[in-house]
């Protein structure tokens, strides 16, 4: 079977792609300033095509980032929530999104879980967007390191996880607990609701606990994105890091 292919681009995207052997590469175009991804591309044994920035913006469109950087490459692996169950002393929490659909938010969530160490996004398959060019330039190359994982069932694979010992952790503003205030070095699975209407309610019957982030009384709405970055944050601290 073919593998299916599809473009990523910015600088951080393709460094990452360059810098993984998770994808294939059929091609990496840059512009001529773009030195460093060409002598990454080199080791790859790619030959890396230098391109003027309208064959970017005829592919990206013009207000796109794409820093004349782009690549051709296939599907990460597939992988399922079990793989990484292995492990009993990995604290490392999961985040879980109910009906997320902005694929902007998703990759900057992406971005979060890299940088305080998540194990994976889950995302419901039906529910939730293919990860696009957008997508995938908001994670600043982090696709390449938290796993995206979809599943048919949210409310299964909560249980799941609470079978193998994490707590799930809803975020709501009208939760009766802190984030801060959660027990110290314990597994979590962090769940945030779509950027309209939080959390379904069959997901809420399914925490542990509903928490909510402190703010200030003149203004307290976070969208998806910077409610995970928050709650990963208050997560990574729980654990001693």
């Amino acid at each position: 079977m073919k593998t299916k292919l599809h473009w990523i681009y910015g600088r951080h995207s393709v460094e990452a792609v360059l810098n993984s052997d998770k994808r294939e590469i059929s091609r990496v175009v840059v512009g001529n300033e773009n030195d460093a991804i060409i002598e990454l591309a080199q080791r790859r044994r790619i030959v890396a095509e230098t391109m003027d920035g309208s064959f970017f913006d005829s592919i990206f469109g013009k207000n796109a980032i794409h820093q004349k950087c782009a690549a051709l490459v296939g599907d990460l692996p597939q992988l399922c929530v079990e793989d990484l169950l292995n492990d009993d002393d990995d604290t490392r929490p999961f985040v879980i999104l109910d009906q997320v659909t902005d694929p902007q938010n998703i990759g900057s969530i992406l971005r979060a879980s890299a940088v305080f160490d998540a194990r994976a996004v889950i995302v419901q398959d039906k529910h939730s967007p293919e990860l696009s060019a957008t997508s995938l330039k908001a994670s600043s190359g982090a696709s390449e390191l938290v796993p995206l994982i979809r599943v048919t069932n949210l409310a299964s694979t909560i249980k799941l996880l609470q079978k193998n010992n994490f707590w799930s952790v809803g975020l709501d503003e009208r939760g009766d607990k802190l984030l801060a205030e959660l027990p110290a070095n314990t597994k979590y699975a962090i769940i945030i609701g779509s950027e309209g209407k939080g959390m379904r309610k069959l997901t809420k019957d399914y925490c542990d606990f509903l928490v909510k982030i402190p703010s200030s009384e003149k203004f307290s709405t976070l969208n998806a994105a910077q409610a995970a970055t928050v709650s990963l944050y208050e997560v990574f601290k729980l654990r001693g890091e």
